[in-house]
């Protein structure tokens, strides 16, 4: 990952941009994409999770989502905030508790829900 100020502050501001509504779905999925890559760089990973990411609208609510798909990253969190830690994470870090994980999952959700603007009510209330 890049330490260069320039592209973790393009990577910010797009991700701010979608948690704002700034742009258009189009636009912001554009630049959201470019700043990840130049942030994180070109790797198979890096370049899948760009392909399969996107700025849209599911419902009244717009962030982010799975690429031609209406379930947003912010559903997938609430579903693994209520899930136990999985066995690969124990294994990676055993003094991790059951607790250390449900703030982990916890902020998560959090992040993902910044992350999604509802349109109806044009506010955001990250409950």
């Amino acid at each position: 990952m890049s330490d260069a100020p320039l592209t973790r502050a393009r990577f910010l501001r797009a991700l701010s941009d979608v948690a704002e509504g700034d742009a258009g779905a189009e636009d912001s999925t554009a630049r959201l994409r470019r700043a990840l890559l130049d942030f994180a760089s070109e790797t198979p990973d890096n370049l899948n999770c760009a392909a399969l990411i996107e700025v849209g609208a599911v419902g009244s609510e717009i962030g982010l989502k799975l690429r031609e798909r209406d379930l947003p990253f912010s559903e997938i969190a609430h579903a693994i905030e209520d899930a136990p830690m999985p066995e690969t994470v124990a294994a990676a870090f055993p003094a991790l508790t059951e607790d250390d994980w449900s703030a982990f999952s916890r902020l998560t959700t959090l992040i993902y829900t910044l992350l999604t603007l509802d349109m109806s009510s044009n506010r955001h209330d990250p409950s």
